[in-house]
């Protein structure tokens, strides 16, 4: 029963053998692409970003038993699906792909599922088997027939029903999660020397900017978007634009040996990151993130023609920092002088992750939280930081990060912060 509840879902679909064309036979799909192709469908469908889904389909699909069946009919029933299960969770794996001699591609995947919906209380989880046959059309890459086994979860949805996880928790990883995962590669201090900073901050260590190396990280990947603001839009959107904005001002202040992590849009592991910003000998590491609230709190409300969720309640920025990064003492010194001086700029903490996540937090006035499994933070051999510059499913919000004005004032308290950082003054304030 949990098969047939969880996945009316996109495509429990049989393969056919379709025609070939020019365009096909032509232009063979490599791996990368359709690795590519897969991992942007799966994105929209979790996202309920049901026009994105759809034009991933041919204009005909071999859809479900051998039945052919047209985008009018396939968008009808995802948008069955997503409103059954608002809450999802669909990672796909283990991707193989092969060209037939007609010249379509076929493409072979796992998937891991886990779907919710708050309102009924219901979930399901699992692993499905999927044959995709897919060909270019006029450049593009569209699905022409889909096939998929479900394999569910045994135990009943109504017993197993998963809290959603904040976005953060996602970028989180236990030391012996990481060890299983082969990523324990940095070392990490003993848990009996976490529980706080135990190194004092440096004095006096000052650095001009043209020595001072910051790592800018840019939170999240095209494919894993973090979260989605107001109007739709995923936060590696607005993750990729400050970084960018923030770097051009602190190029124009001297820190000149500063960089980006990932400028190319590339997808990159959370140890990757932070294993970038070692190599390169960074002073600073430095994520930027933006924020959202947990599920249960979200309203709906129709913009551009579409469904989007918001909740106007919890606005402005939180800075987090690990106790078991190798420098913590002074990556909460950091997390202090830029809690500072984003007040002094203007701008609000927000206190919600204490009460939706149970979140630590160690100055309430300056926003700043320990999260202390944050894989970029604590496999940083630098002092590191994670701040999540706004909540952007908060409709105001969005629109003042979309205000250039206001986000150059943001990056100008960010330069504040690391230049009296760099410049050796430790001391909190």
């Amino acid at each position: 029963m949990a098969c047939a509840v969880a996945f009316t879902l996109c495509c429990v679909l049989d393969a056919a053998e379709p025609s070939a064309t020019t365009a096909a036979k032509s232009a063979p799909i490599s791996t990368a692409e359709a690795s590519k192709f897969v991992k942007e469908y799966y994105a929209g469908l979790s996202r309920a970003d049901i026009p994105a889904v759809l034009a991933k389909f041919s204009e005909s699909v071999n859809y479900r038993e051998d039945r052919q069946r047209d985008r009018a009919f396939i968008e009808k029933d995802l948008r069955k699906y997503v409103a059954r299960w608002p809450l999802l969770n669909l990672e796909p794996e283990v991707l193989t792909v092969s060209t037939e001699a007609d010249g379509a591609t076929t493409i072979t995947f796992n998937l891991v599922y886990s779907v919710a919906n708050d309102t009924t209380k219901r979930s399901a989880s699992g692993r499905s088997t999927n044959t995709w046959i897919v060909q270019r059309v006029k450049g593009e890459i569209q699905i022409i027939s889909q096939r998929e086994t479900v394999h569910a979860n045994p135990t009943p949805a109504s017993e197993k029903y998963p809290q959603r996880q904040s976005h953060e928790e996602e970028e989180a990883l236990s030391d012996e999660e990481l060890k299983n995962q082969g990523d324990m590669r940095i070392e990490i201090p003993p848990a009996s020397s976490t529980s706080k900073p135990s190194v004092p901050p440096a004095k006096g260590a000052r650095k001009n900017p043209g020595d001072f190396v910051v790592a800018l990280d840019i939170g999240h990947t095209p494919s894993k978007g973090g979260a989605i603001s107001a109007r739709g839009v995923l936060e590696y959107e607005f993750n990729y634009r400050l970084v960018t904005e923030l770097f051009a001002q602190l190029q124009g202040l001297g820190f000149h040996r500063s960089f980006v992590i990932n400028p190319r849009r590339e997808e990159i592991g959370l140890v990757q990151r932070a294993a970038e910003a070692n190599a390169q000998n960074a002073d600073l590491f430095l994520a930027i993130h933006h924020d959202s609230v947990k599920n249960r709190f979200l309203k709906t409300w129709e913009v551009n023609d579409k469904t989007q969720k918001y909740c106007d309640d919890f606005h402005g920025y939180s800075i987090f920092f690990s106790n078991k990064n190798a420098k913590a003492a002074e990556s909460l010194a950091f997390a202090r002088k830029l809690g500072q001086a984003l007040l002094n700029a203007g701008f609000t903490p927000t206190l919600h992750h204490v009460a939706q996540e149970n979140r630590l937090i160690v100055d309430k006035e300056k926003g700043v939280y320990a999260f202390d499994d944050l894989v970029v933070l604590k496999t940083a051999k630098m002092p590191a930081v994670l701040l999540e510059c706004g909540v952007i499913v908060n409709r105001t919000e969005e629109e003042n990060l979309n205000n250039p004005a206001y986000r150059k004032r943001l990056a100008e308290a960010i330069c504040r912060a690391i230049q009296d950082f760099s410049s050796g003054a430790a001391k909190d304030n």
